[in-house]
């Protein structure tokens, strides 16, 4: 079978990587805690919101459109404060010209380069 031919592809390279900033204020919380029907705000970051970051750069930005999610894994380590700025980022690990896979390493880090999270994606890349 041939690979897949996808002018957008080649243009990936290993260690290509995407960053965003955020942060959560404590009405995105409240927010967040309305629409999840919560009896109180969440103390920290919900994890949700913060792997919203990781599909919001795998969809729109690295590899961007055309991208489809086949799976992510996520390690906590700390939580993410509200009002505190994080970073999320996604570093091409590796390529698989072959099947247009991208496998990702995705971060988050607080201020101070706190790490909130780490871990592993890997998309489909069709376009």
């Amino acid at each position: 079978m041939n690979a897949p031919t996808f002018p957008r592809f080649k243009q990936l390279a290993e260690q290509q990587s995407a960053h965003i900033k955020r942060s959560f204020t404590d009405a995105d919380l409240e927010h967040w805690r309305q629409l999840a029907e919560m009896d109180q705000s969440p103390e920290s970051v919900p994890e949700p919101l913060i792997a919203g970051l990781f599909s919001y750069l795998l969809g729109m930005e690295l590899p961007g459109k055309g991208t489809n999610y086949l799976k992510q894994s996520m390690t906590f380590l700390q939580p993410a404060l509200a009002n505190e700025a994080l970073t999320a980022t996604v570093r091409i690990s590796r390529l698989r010209p072959d099947k247009a896979l991208v496998n990702l390493e995705t971060t988050c880090t607080g201020e101070q380069d706190r790490l909130i999270c780490r871990g592993e994606a890997l998309v489909l890349f069709q376009c």
